[in-house]
Parts: C-alpha cells; sequence; structure tokens
C-alpha cells in the first residue's frame, strides 16, 4: 500500500496543470478567423426573414452565448 501511495504522490508531482496545454494564441486566433468565414456564409445562405430548423437557431444561440463569453473575458482582463 505505502508503495502505491508513493508512486500516487510521484505522479502529482510530475503531473503539469492541465491550464498548460491550452492551445497558444495563433491557434485562437487562426480558430476565430475560420469561424468568421463559416459565419460570413451562414448570413450568406440564409435570406433575411427566411424560416429556419429550431435547431439551428438554438445552435447559433449557443455558439453566440460561448462567444460573447470570450469576448467578454478578453474585454474584462485584456492581452496578457
Amino acid at each position: 500500500m505505502n508503495r502505491l501511495a508513493g508512486v500516487a504522490q510521484q505522479l502529482r508531482q510530475t503531473r503539469q496543470p492541465k491550464f498548460t496545454t491550452y492551445p497558444n494564441g495563433g491557434t485562437v486566433k487562426s480558430q476565430a478567423a475560420n469561424m468568421i468565414v463559416q459565419l460570413q456564409s451562414i448570413i450568406d445562405a440564409i435570406p433575411e426573414g427566411a424560416q429556419v430548423p429550431p435547431w439551428v437557431v438554438m445552435k447559433i444561440s449557443q455558439a453566440h452565448a460561448e462567444v460573447r463569453g470570450v469576448h467578454n473575458y478578453t474585454a474584462y482582463y485584456g492581452q496578457k
């Protein structure tokens, strides 16, 4: 049992926090630029006043909430 506790302790000491594995700013900017292209395609494909399935409205609303959250975070904390 002591040997297992020692191994667990060693793993805790050597494991890096998961926050250091997130993509860097270049990846984020690339993904955001790709989203802009895709969103423009959606805007161009759906005429004003068109009827769209409810799941499309739900997905756009979810995406908007997620992007708004990132926007609010970056607006508040700025570039660090």
